[in-house]
């Protein structure tokens, strides 16, 4: 038996998460109010149709209608062995006709064995028009003695008639965390060995679905003998271990273009573009809520920002690697071609006062003090002319956009330059000095890769 279907749970205290629905669904079996018709939605393997069966189980235990089936009396142990005949189980994808319906239009007419006969019927949606159509008609005067059960994952897709005479359940999907203490469970008394990492590995890949969870894991206990650590796991799933994306990442931050391919060259070796591509951003992501000494917040998220461009870029290329080469260069030069300060407005951070003299006390002339601490800035004022009159920086423009950029960062270039005013002026430069003067954003990038090639 499969792990999946050995360790889904037997009664609503096993059941993992949920408690607003497992909650509701016990009281009204403690309390004999019991809905006729009910709906389950929500992702796939989040335990739609095991609550679904564990409410039928409660209805038709002999001490109950109960949330605490006795698992003695005959239904339960007919129904623990899969033997319950009053619960007949319907999946929708392969019986969605209108003469599927009519059938259960007339069985349900004749009464159960036990208390209750329920029917569950899976991926509810999947019914045509007029299958629905017929179903309502029994769901408006249901018999006395039957309970329709629905279940799925596309709750938009049943028709507004059919949802008013249902309750509605909203199921959510398992957090990380919960997957993880469950697996451990499991790993527990199947005599599995298993590491904290490769557990979160397998856990990060289920997306919230216990049962999918539950289904890798029994994959890499096989796959490596019950002995389940992040390398099998990450052979298995196609996840890049976590330490080569960190190493990665201190090359970029270095702007170290050449380690950082060789080190993307060593993954592609095992993963392919699209699995490297997928899990550096994610890598990424979960970096985002991380404390870093190296990287600001700001700094992370236009990485993160690059990183969603070259998953893009790899996912329908004939030529990925290219691409990928292409991103990475423009990740080592980050923060040679891109505003840090400016990114940090948007996102509503700012810099100290306190902070922006520290960073401009130095005894480096002007131009280098804005190359190093604010690029953005620097690459606007050098595609422009310039010069200082009277105390004042004159600062001469052939762009719009870029005399715009300029005054907002008037205060920054009074305090660089240490002059009591800034002049922007528009004026219309000659072609051939305003071909000299602006500069490629990329130009960095393209002598960075020049000067890796043999």
């Amino acid at each position: 038996m499969s792990l999946a279907n050995k360790y889904r749970p037997k009664d609503f205290s096993e059941v993992v998460g949920q408690e607003f629905v497992v909650r509701v669904l016990a009281r009204a079996l403690d309390k004999k109010e019991i809905p006729q018709a009910l709906l389950f939605a929500g992702p796939r393997g989040i335990g739609k149709t095991t609550l679904a069966r564990l409410f039928a189980k409660g209805l038709n235990c002999e001490l109950g209608p109960t949330s605490k089936p006795c698992n003695s009396c005959k239904f339960c142990m007919d129904f623990n062995e899969g033997k319950a005949t009053d619960i007949i189980e319907i999946d929708a994808a392969s019986n969605r006709g209108i003469e599927n319906v009519r059938e259960i239009q007339k069985d349900a007419r004749f009464l159960p064995s036990s208390r209750y006969k329920v029917y569950i019927i899976d991926e509810a949606h999947m019914l045509t028009n007029e299958a629905f159509n017929s179903l309502l008609k029994i769901l408006e005067e249901p018999p006395k003695h039957v309970v329709f059960i629905l279940a799925t994952t596309e709750p938009n897709k049943i028709p507004a008639t059919i949802l008013s005479r249902l309750q509605k359940f909203n199921l959510k999907p398992h957090p990380k965390h919960a997957i993880i203490q469950r697996l451990k469970h499991v790993c527990k008394l199947e005599g599995i060995y298993a590491t904290e990492e490769a557990l979160s590995m397998i856990a990060e890949r289920a997306e919230g679905s216990m049962r999918d969870a539950l289904i890798l894991l029994e994959q890499a206990s096989i796959f490596s003998d019950k002995n389940v650590d992040e390398f099998y796991v990450s052979k298995m799933l196609g996840v890049v271990p976590r330490e080569r994306f960190s190493n990665l990442l201190e090359y970029i931050v270095r702007g170290d273009f050449k380690g950082a391919m060789q080190s993307v060259e060593e993954i592609l070796g095992e993963f392919s573009p699209q699995e490297f591509a997928g899990g550096f951003v994610k890598f990424l992501e979960n970096l985002l809520l991380e404390k870093t000494e190296n990287l600001s917040f700001e700094e992370k998220t236009i990485l993160l920002r690059m990183a969603l461009d070259m998953e893009f870029h790899v996912r329908d290329t004939f030529s990925p690697r290219s691409w990928i080469t292409y991103d990475i260069a423009r990740m080592c030069s980050f923060k040679r071609v891109v505003n840090i300060d400016e990114i940090s407005s948007l996102l509503g951070v700012q810099k100290s006062e306190e902070v922006k003299k520290t960073n401009v006390i130095t005894e480096d002339p002007p131009i280098d003090i804005l190359r190093r601490n604010f690029p953005g800035l620097s690459a606007y004022l050098e595609s422009s002319r310039y010069e200082i009159v009277n105390g004042s920086l004159k600062i001469y423009v052939g762009d719009k956009v870029i005399k715009e950029k300029l005054e907002n960062g008037s205060e920054i270039l009074k305090e660089v330059f240490k002059v009591e005013g800034v002049e922007v002026i528009l004026e219309r430069l000659e072609n051939e000095e305003m071909e000299r003067k602006i500069r490629d954003i990329f130009s960095q990038i393209k002598r960075d890769w020049e000067e890796t090639q043999p």
